[in-house]
């Protein structure tokens, strides 16, 4: 269960971002719990693989996932979203380019993001409680990466009684053919930062200007939609 980026042929060239389309932001699965919270089987938590959950957020956002009472799952307000990064697959700067997206994003969001080491660990389609993953790996070991699909990513939830929940892990994973070909003349960063967005608990927006858009044919930047979106994130994990 994923977020997909999906990879389409921009018509410039050189250093200008080609063109993505995502096509899918499917949290990863809800870790259903017991009253003590204790974690226990996962399921599937999709709504709109698409576009979040129909009718959540506001102008320029959506939520992934909602409680009962329609307040977004995230990550607790003062616990760090700790990352870790296997390093298999990945393009040369790797460290760099993974540093430079969750500082924007902590930055941008509130949440503390941090990585806090390297892992041979790669169960990137069947995670619960811990670390969010960040790798590379191709088609024949995720298949969700076949044909055109740039990365995917989500979040497990820990549902307790009463219907609220949290966010407990989840796993960012891009394609391997992203280090080379034209593609490569695109903003990597820009993934990074979309599918780490997803991870955080938003969904596609429908306005185009967006980074978390469902089709991006040139925003790098964190849109006044994505932003307030990370912000009402925020406010829902530390109310």
């Amino acid at each position: 269960m994923t977020s997909r980026t999906e990879r389409g042929r921009g018509s410039s060239c050189g250093g200008v971002l080609g063109t993505l389309v995502v096509v899918g932001a499917v949290i990863v699965g809800t870790v259903v719990a017991s009253p003590a919270l204790q974690l226990s089987d996962l399921r599937d938590a999709a709504v709109d693989p698409l576009h979040g959950e129909p009718g959540s957020g506001g102008e320029g956002y959506t939520f992934l996932q909602t409680t009962g009472s329609g307040a977004p799952l995230t990550w607790p307000c003062d616990e760090p979203v700790e990352i870790v990064v296997n390093p298999e697959g990945a393009p040369e700067g790797y460290a760099d380019l993974v540093a430079s997206a969750v500082d924007r994003l902590s930055t941008a969001s509130g949440f503390t993001l941090e990585v806090v080491g390297e892992t041979d660990d790669r169960n990137f389609e069947d995670r619960g409680y811990g670390p969010v993953l960040v790798g590379w790996a191709d088609e024949e070991e995720v298949s969700a990466l076949a044909g055109p699909v740039a990365g995917i990513g989500g979040s497990s939830y820990l549902a307790g009684p009463g219907g609220g929940g949290r966010a407990v892990g989840g796993m960012v994973v891009v394609d391997t053919e992203e280090n080379g070909g034209w593609f490569s003349r695109t903003e990597p960063e820009a993934v990074l930062v979309h599918e780490l967005v997803h991870v955080l608990g938003l969904g596609h927006s429908e306005d185009p200007t967006q980074l978390m858009a469902a089709r991006n044919e040139g925003q790098v930047e964190l849109g006044e939609g994505d932003l307030a979106g990370l912000a009402a994130l925020r406010e829902a994990a530390c109310s």
